[in-house]
């Protein structure tokens, strides 16, 4: 689909974790935000990342909020799991909440001070792109800005996560936090990029003909699609070399960003990523003004 976005603004916050999880607290004392009483890993991740993109951290009520990550509450959802069938104890309330996958959103409106809508999505590795369509399917109806994020996050034991996702137990894990400021093309402010498109294909030869017509600069293949024959693919433009930190879920946020901070004026990304389970690949075009 054809989305026309503007992005204004960008940034975030992502680290590799190797054998124990990093402490936040030196990095979350430097936020500019009061944090939300007994917020989890997961709210103070995706406020790490907004406080990097945000500029004087202040923002209109009306603004809308898009949350996206591939598993969300995690750390929140696997401690209150334990809690039930190993102790055999309900959770606390609090605990509970934070189960709820649209509390993250909630805590964020709630810290920012935003009155918009608040929209949480999961779609494994293309919950960036699902955001993306949802942010503009908000702006065909309200020229209100929007706070498209990213999230996810290692839990508290990441030897039993490595095992639980059936990898080696050398296997880099990662976690982050990535924002992009977007809205209506008429605001004020100049844009520093435009969402054009994004939208599923299955057939391949339709892909690349799509592409060249599109008249691409560089490609993305997305990590899913990293041993699949879409690897293999002669697309037009040059392939974007990206810094992997680790496995985590929504990293094209995270190679979007690497690339808008080195593409010139005029030049234009195709992304492509897919998911678990689906023969469809979802394709995105980006415009850097």
């Amino acid at each position: 689909m054809d989305l026309n976005l503007s992005l204004f603004s960008y940034g975030g916050f992502s680290q590799t974790v190797e054998q124990q999880l990093p402490d936040l607290n030196q990095a979350l004392k430097a936020l500019p935000y009061k944090l939300p009483r007994r917020s989890d890993r997961l709210t103070q991740l995706s406020l790490l990342g907004l406080h990097q993109s945000c500029g004087d951290g202040s923002f209109d009520a009306g603004t809308h909020l898009v949350l996206a990550s591939g598993d969300a509450n995690l750390n929140s959802t696997i401690l209150n799991s334990e809690q039930i069938f190993d102790s055999g104890t309900l959770p606390n309330p609090i605990g509970f909440i934070n189960t709820v996958n649209n509390s993250t959103a909630y805590h964020i409106c709630v810290t920012l001070g935003i009155q918009g809508q608040a929209i949480s999505v999961s779609r494994d590795h293309c919950s960036l792109e699902a955001g993306l369509q949802i942010a503009a399917t908000l702006q065909h109806s309200d020229p209100s800005p929007i706070l498209l994020g990213t999230v996810d996050e290692v839990p508290n034991d990441p030897d039993q996560h490595r095992q639980r996702l059936d990898m080696p137990a050398t296997t880099p894990l990662a976690e982050g936090s990535f924002w992009f400021h977007c809205g209506h093309p008429q605001q004020q402010q100049a844009a520093l990029a435009t969402i054009e498109y994004c939208g599923p294909m299955r057939d391949s030869r339709r892909i690349d003909e799509f592409l060249h017509q599109r008249q691409i600069s560089h490609h993305l293949i997305g990590d899913f699609l990293r041993n699949s024959a879409v690897n293999e693919m002669q697309l037009p433009g040059e392939r974007l070399d990206t810094q992997n930190l680790g496995h985590y879920l929504t990293q094209n946020a995270d190679y979007l960003q690497q690339w808008l901070d080195q593409a010139q004026p005029g030049e234009r990304l195709g992304m492509l990523n897919g998911t678990a389970g689906s023969d469809r690949l979802t394709v995105t075009l980006i415009l850097k003004h």
